[in-house]
């Protein structure tokens, strides 16, 4: 069963909700809503995608309960409210057992979904609770134009006895990744990773996507809490703080890690990526690494650092900079006639973007 939410109750749902990882059969997706009366008495409401059918359950907190939605109220709702309405009872049990392992979701099919979920929102306000859990189960909902009697269809559908799930769905996680720069030359890139991706691997992305070489030490940082690096360097740490380390190729992306998170490579230079985790995506096939966006040119190996660029890059944009001459001679340029200079020429900006280029590094290094 999957119990698809309004964003806006993202923070009533228990940190206990599963996310939903499968493509399921309309009659075993309900939309929901929760609401109070005047005197904060807590009602769920819940509509069928397939049928348009809708209940309202009266939400009764125990002592030791708090008030947030899970998936054990969902149960009580749709167990106590569907008996009611007097379905088949053989076919209601299947039913019940089939959807018994709730989960959630805050993809709507469509802004259309969405829109009738509120409706009923209304409805329920305007009418009032006691009335409308009286006569909710009898409201004629229309579907494609045509208003139809939901029991009835409800009751057909259970009669059919249709499996929960028409596909398993895979996760993965959206990344954004920044370079720290001077605010004249912005560089990110945004990825689409599996949860089971292993630092080392994340290590692999970052340098095919950025353009380095590996030529210099790295490692990640979590904080002040944890460092994770090659075995080879752990060994040799001075343990200047009191993170604990941890091996990149034994450790993955699910397993350890924290909304914004740091790359660092080459302790001279010293780029830092900002690493933020953006998301999980449910998709349907077995997710590989693969760049998604991006914008920005990469600088290059050992150029001094992100002032180290800005410098090159002025000295090549400003032909009075103090920096002109030394930024031809770091580029190979120094024997150039100036007029021959193609100074729009983005090879001389770096590492350019490009999506095919960073994909193919990709699929050949991880997948």
């Amino acid at each position: 069963m999957v119990i698809i939410y309004p964003k806006r109750l993202k923070g009533w749902l228990d940190y206990s909700c599963k996310r939903a990882q499968a493509v399921y059969d309309d009659i075993y997706a309900w939309s929901v809503a929760y609401l109070h009366s005047k005197e904060w008495d807590l009602y769920l409401l819940l509509r069928n995608r397939a049928t348009g059918l809708a209940v309202l359950h009266q939400v009764v907190i125990g002592d030791d309960e708090l008030s947030t939605i899970d998936d054990k109220k969902i149960s009580t709702a749709l167990n106590e409210r569907l008996l009611a309405y007097g379905f088949d009872g053989d076919d209601l049990a299947f039913y019940l057992k089939e959807g018994e392992a709730i989960t959630f979701s805050d993809q709507f099919e469509s802004a259309y979904e969405r829109k009738k979920l509120k409706d009923l929102e209304t409805w329920v306000m305007e009418t009032g609770f006691a009335e409308a859990m009286q006569t909710i189960g009898d409201l004629e909902p229309t579907i494609n134009r045509r208003k139809v009697d939901a029991k009835a269809l409800f009751a057909k559908a259970l009669s059919e006895r249709r499996g929960e799930k028409t596909k398993d769905l895979y996760s993965a996680i959206s990344v954004k990744i920044t370079l720290r720069m001077p605010k004249e030359y912005p560089v990110w890139r945004r990825f689409h990773i599996p949860t089971d991706l292993s630092y080392g691997d994340l290590h692999t992305l970052i340098q095919v996507a950025f353009g380095w070489d590996g030529s210099h030490l790295h490692e990640f940082r979590l904080g002040s809490w944890a460092r994770i690096m090659p075995a080879y360097d752990i060994e040799r740490d001075f343990s200047w703080d009191d993170a604990e380390l941890y091996d990149e190729d034994e450790v993955t992306i699910r397993e350890l890690n924290q909304k914004k998170m740091v790359y660092i490579y080459d302790f001279g230079d010293d780029w830092t990526h900002d690493i933020t985790l953006e998301k999980i995506l449910s998709v349907e096939e077995e997710p590989k690494p693969i760049c998604v966006d991006g914008f920005g040119s990469s600088p290059w190996e050992d150029c001094g650092g992100p002032w180290g660029y800005a410098a090159i890059r002025d000295g090549l944009d400003d032909p009075d900079s103090l920096y002109r001459s030394w930024a031809l001679e770091w580029l190979g340029l120094e024997d150039k006639d100036e007029d021959d200079l193609d100074l729009d020429d983005e090879d001389l900006h770096g590492v350019p973007f490009s999506l095919a280029v960073i994909n193919a590094g990709l699929r050949h290094r991880l997948w």
